[in-house]
């Protein structure tokens, strides 16, 4: 008797394995569902953030397209800062700022090139 209880019992054994495999699948579906649902609420409110700030980019070239349209004096600054036109008899002036030097501990003796080469 002994000798068939091993066969008996596989059938029940292969049925639970058989649920354990499938409660693993099914766990890892819904794993995957969940991760997948918290990408799309992380890009749904970076898209929400991107689309509040196209909105306010609009109102702002809608403001300057409305005082282009109505103000001489909005053409005239538009002209000078974005355009960087002048007005007849005005002179520019460029203003150069000068590099600073390279920090001394880059500097060695090897890399050292002379600023000017007497003769």
């Amino acid at each position: 008797m002994q000798a068939k209880t091993p066969i008996k019992r596989l059938p029940l054994i292969l049925v639970a394995l058989a649920i354990v495999a499938a409660l693993g699948l099914l766990s890892s579906i819904v794993t995957q569902g969940y991760a997948d649902l918290a990408a799309a609420k992380a890009e749904k409110r970076r898209l929400e953030e991107e689309r509040v700030r196209l909105q306010r980019h609009i109102e702002s070239l809608t403001a300057t397209i409305d005082a282009v349209s109505s103000d001489p004096e909005a053409v005239e600054s538009l002209a000078r800062y974005d355009l960087g036109w002048i007005g007849p008899g005005e002179e520019v002036i460029v203003l150069a700022t000068p590099t600073p030097p390279p920090p001394l501990e880059d500097l060695t003796e090897e890399g050292a090139e002379p600023i000017l080469r007497l003769p």
